[in-house]
């Protein structure tokens, strides 16, 4: 790894190179979004509520996400920064334990509201 490359490398194209995979990955999500959008409004306006509904779920789950991992890198370029790479290892192994546990965490509760969706008579009759 360059441990030089931020202190020598000129600011603008670094906070581009930096900012640039994040602005692609939000593009992507709301194009998503907005094409899941458009072929599920063609169902019904319940399909289109539901699909509204469920939107703000996802962002949570996904800011959840992101948060976790914004937090875990901050503690590791912290202690790279201080030139502590055991500290650093350390809080990399705790983040894929935390991200592990919100997968976890996800999974369950999905799986766990999943029976509404399946024996509810209305929305089986609206699946088709």
């Amino acid at each position: 790894m360059n441990d030089t490359f931020m202190k020598e490398k000129p600011v603008l194209p670094l906070i581009l190179s930096m900012s640039l995979p994040m602005v692609l990955s939000m593009l992507v999500n709301s194009l998503y979004n907005i094409v899941d959008s458009f072929f599920v409004a063609q169902i019904s306006e319940e399909a289109m509520t539901a699909l509204s509904l469920v939107y703000p779920v996802q962002n949570f789950i996904n800011a959840v996400g992101i948060g976790f991992g914004v937090g875990i890198n901050a503690v590791i370029a912290f202690h790279l920064g201080a030139g502590d790479h055991g500290k650093a290892d350390q809080a990399a192994a705790q983040g894929l334990v935390l991200a592990v546990i919100h997968g976890v965490v996800m999974t369950v509760c999905c799986i766990a509201i999943m029976p509404v969706f399946f024996t509810n008579v209305h929305f089986i009759r609206n699946g088709h």
